[in-house]
């Protein structure tokens, strides 16, 4: 059915329509008020969307981060020649100017674009889709869209890790110049990462002062040698030269009118074309225009040693010797203290067996073995010094603490990291804290497992599954099996088999008599089972149900049971005998 308003073959309806047309375009009628103002219509998108952008109407983010070519020019090039884009821009406008811009990366791709269709013509390089950002901020020169461009070029660059270390100090301090504008003061290496975590650019408050210190002392005389890509490593040497220089001649107070910002920009200055840089010559180069300022108020060689960052570094460590020396040695003391049984009162001796002796020494064996007290048994050997011990945790020490004599390129700085390294090792071989009473440790390691009541004995046992790789585990194996043992009336049965060196295996000896008592016999069987001697290893069907009486097996020799099977099963299941 038509619509008889719409149908064209009315001409009164089409007059009327005529009539409609001619109000709609009648002119606004103009207020002349003092009080009334005309509102610029705004042409700007209030949300994010996707529109059509023709190159000419692009530019790049004139703070871009990068003031270098991309590396990966060509590549990204010639993947767009081929694929086109694969990722949309995300653009922008500044309020009152005629053309986008780039809102967070994508500088590289708008300039391979613009590269391609000079040499191609082909429209699809000339027309390409982009995701508009609304402007944060009312006015071109808001400083809070500002940060927002450079906040996301910053982060996008970090993504892929292609920025020089200088390029990253130049994007800090302009984004420090824009807080500091909208703050009103002065930030802090502090305040301005904070301020830039807040934003969502996380970066380190030293990171922050050193890239300051660079911009300030090294990029205003070796800009090229920054551009090329000169690293984190020798620009720390950099100001730690300098700061090295700069001690020494406040501490000299030489007599001359001469600044000494003067001769590092002199001697920096010179190196600026050097290619490769070469830390070493730019050194050289300050010492000598030093002593040359200086006269024969100084030499080339005391100035050297002064500066020289591997001449402090070893002034500094042995100024430090004697608190590494002491750490270790504590260290070592704590570790023989923790793998060492808990002393026991005088009850009875554990028996000693001496593997593969001959016959005609086996009673002057024998008598030697009966003189060894309850600790000396399973305590590590009285014989053992310092440096066996040191010797057995060559594995654990750090490098700047094992090896005696040899040269490292450790810094001053990170001297106490690396102490604390090597306590963090010990934490993780041995379960021990350095410096904290060893009781201590047991006692909340224990109370944390709720295992108080078993913290006790020559094996206290402050955690059933816990196994730490360093610990003496056939000694801590040894040590539960007497307690155990001792529990249930079975003292004498567990032997030691000496070996050399000691390791503290044990094994069980035969019983004379057959035990009445079914929670003896369930013990003896167990420890049996779990015997250490590899040689007498042997299988085992053994009744459990004594176990659950509690009236007849007490709860702190079953923890110690736990315990016992979970080291069995450890040293059985591939672990190393190196430390068992």
């Amino acid at each position: 059915m038509n619509n008889s308003f719409t149908s064209p073959t009315s001409k009164k309806n089409k007059a009327q329509l005529d009539a409609i047309a001619k109000g709609l375009n009648v002119q606004p009628i103009s207020n002349t008020s003092t009080t009334y103002q005309t509102a610029a219509a705004a042409n700007y998108p209030t949300q994010g969307q996707y529109i059509t952008v023709t190159l000419d109407k692009l530019r790049p983010y004139e703070h871009n981060p990068r003031k270098t070519r991309n590396p990966n020019f060509e590549i990204i090039k010639e993947s767009i020649r081929r694929r086109g884009l694969d990722h949309k821009p995300n653009i922008t406008q500044r309020p009152g100017e005629p053309y986008y811009i780039i809102a967070d990366g994508g500088n590289t791709r708008i300039q391979a674009l613009k590269e391609l269709f000079t040499e191609t013509q082909d429209q699809r390089f000339w027309s390409i889709e982009c995701l508009y950002k609304p402007w944060k901020g009312d006015s071109a020169d808001s400083v809070e869209a500002e940060l927002d461009l450079l906040i996301g070029h910053l982060i996008k660059n970090d993504t892929r890790a292609d920025l020089s270390f200088i390029e990253k100090a130049l994007g800090i301090q302009q984004a420090k110049e824009y807080y500091e504008k909208r703050l009103n003061k002065s930030l802090s290496a502090r305040e301005l990462s904070e301020e830039l975590e807040k934003d969502g650019y996380i970066i380190h408050q030293t990171n922050v002062s050193k890239m300051e210190r660079c911009v300030t002392f090294l990029y205003p005389y070796i800009p090229d040698v920054l551009f090329n890509g000169l690293g984190h490593a020798p620009i720390d040497k950099l100001l730690a030269i300098r700061n090295n220089a700069l001690s020494v001649w406040q501490n000299y107070q030489f007599d001359t009118d001469i600044q000494f910002d003067d001769i590092w920009q002199n001697s920096l200055s010179r190196c600026n074309e050097d290619n490769p840089f070469n830390i070493k010559d730019f050194q050289d180069n300050l010492i000598n225009e030093m002593v040359d300022i200086l006269g024969d108020k100084t030499t080339y060689e005391l100035l050297y040693l002064e500066i020289d960052l591997d001449e402090q570094r070893f002034k500094k460590l042995a100024q430090k010797q004697s608190e590494i020396t002491a750490s270790v040695d504590q260290s070592l003391q704590d570790i023989a203290d923790f793998t060492r049984p808990q002393v026991q009162p005088e009850r009875s001796k554990p028996s000693i067996n001496t593997e593969k002796a001959k016959p005609a020494d086996e009673h002057k064996e024998e008598a030697q073995s009966e003189t060894l007290t309850d600790n000396q048994a399973i305590s590590p050997s009285s014989s053992q010094t310092a440096d066996d011990m040191l010797s057995e945790l060559s594995d654990v020490l750090p490098p700047i603490l094992n090896i005696v004599g040899e040269q490292t390129d450790q810094e001053d700085e990170v001297l106490h990291d690396t102490l604390n390294d090597f306590s963090s090792n010990l934490a993780k071989q041995f379960g021990i804290t350095p410096g904290t009473n060893i009781q201590e440790q047991r006692q909340q390691r224990a109370e944390a497992n709720g295992l108080t009541f078993a913290c006790i004995g020559r094996q206290p046992v402050d955690d059933i599954w816990q196994i730490y790789p360093g610990r003496k585990h056939k000694l801590e194996a040894y040590s539960l099996a007497l307690d155990i043992a001792e529990s249930v009336g079975l003292e004498g049965t567990v032997e030691h088999v000496v070996k050399n060196p000691v390791d503290y295996t044990y094994r069980m000896r035969p019983l004379e008599t057959s035990p009445e008592s079914e929670i003896v016999k369930m013990c003896y069987d167990l420890l049996v089972m779990l015997q250490t001697d590899d040689e007498h290893r042997q299988p085992s069907s053994i009744a459990l149900s004594p176990l659950l009486d509690s009236n007849a097996f007490d709860d702190v020799p079953l923890v110690k049971l736990f315990r016992l099977i979970r080291l069995v099963r450890y040293m059985r299941q591939g672990a190393s005998y190196d430390n068992v």
